[in-house]
């Protein structure tokens, strides 16, 4: 179990840029229209549709989310049992190996969330008993949507699989190579392909068709930014990188 574990960390980085970053660069066409504010009858329209979407949406991204804590979580334990109890040196090593990545693996998906789990809750939270308040809820709901679509939009991205298939091959080599483990070197190769494309693939993605859906009938969705609490910034020559919690 401990041994398909090492790769799952690139899926978990990339994981932890799709679900805590508005990763995915917003193209020319699907800037939003800034209009003036709807009508206090259009908000509750429209705050019925969305809502909706989200309500439908947000249960799915819930069981993904758990089954995928529950999978990094056995994986990790799995192996550090098995290293714990090891006699010999190298099969040691290599679940150390495996329990590390599960370890990193598990912390990405439970640092950085989904954006729609816990969206209800969230939007119940704005209150709406005044026209601005529901309009405020209006567009509470449409950025949650807006964001879960584009992590959906990146996860599907060259980048998440590229990651995915370098760590799968460093951690084969590192366990071929460094630790001499055959087998181990396969199973990572496998296991690794497995699971990293699983976790992509089993990503609810109607988020993102709900909400094309919902843009090209409201154009300004989401022309209001909402504030969040600014995350910390890692800078590397130049480059910068920011997660948003």
């Amino acid at each position: 179990m401990g041994r398909a574990s090492g790769p799952a960390l690139a899926l978990a980085l990339a994981s932890l840029l799709a679900t805590g970053l508005d990763a995915a660069p917003a193209r020319a066409d699907d800037r939003p229209i800034c209009l003036d504010d709807p009508s206090d009858a259009e908000v509750r329209r429209r705050l019925a549709i969305v809502t909706e979407h989200v309500r439908r949406e947000e249960p799915g991204v819930r069981r993904w989310f758990s089954s995928f804590v529950a999978l990094h979580g056995t994986m990790a334990s799995g192996a550090a049992i098995l290293a714990a109890f090891a006699e010999d040196e190298g099969f040691r090593n290599e679940m150390l190996v495996g329990t590390t990545s599960s370890t990193l693996a598990l912390l990405s998906i439970v640092i950085i969330l989904p954006p729609l789990l816990g969206a209800g809750d969230q939007i119940r939270g704005v209150s709406d008993d005044t026209p601005s308040g529901r309009l405020a809820r209006l567009r509470a709901a449409e950025d949650l949507l807006r964001r879960d679509a584009s992590s959906v939009d990146f996860l599907h991205s060259w980048f998440p699989i590229t990651l995915t298939s370098l760590y799968s091959a460093a951690a084969s080599i590192f366990n071929l190579v460094a630790l001499e483990r055959t087998t181990g070197g396969f199973t990572h190769a496998i296991g690794g392909a497995v699971i990293g494309l699983g976790r992509v693939l089993l990503r609810p993605t109607g988020s993102r068709d709900r909400w094309r859906a919902y843009r090209r009938a409201f154009p300004d969705a989401a022309c209001q930014t909402i504030a969040r609490a600014p995350g910390p910034s890692l800078r590397f020559s130049g480059l910068s990188l920011r997660v948003d919690f």
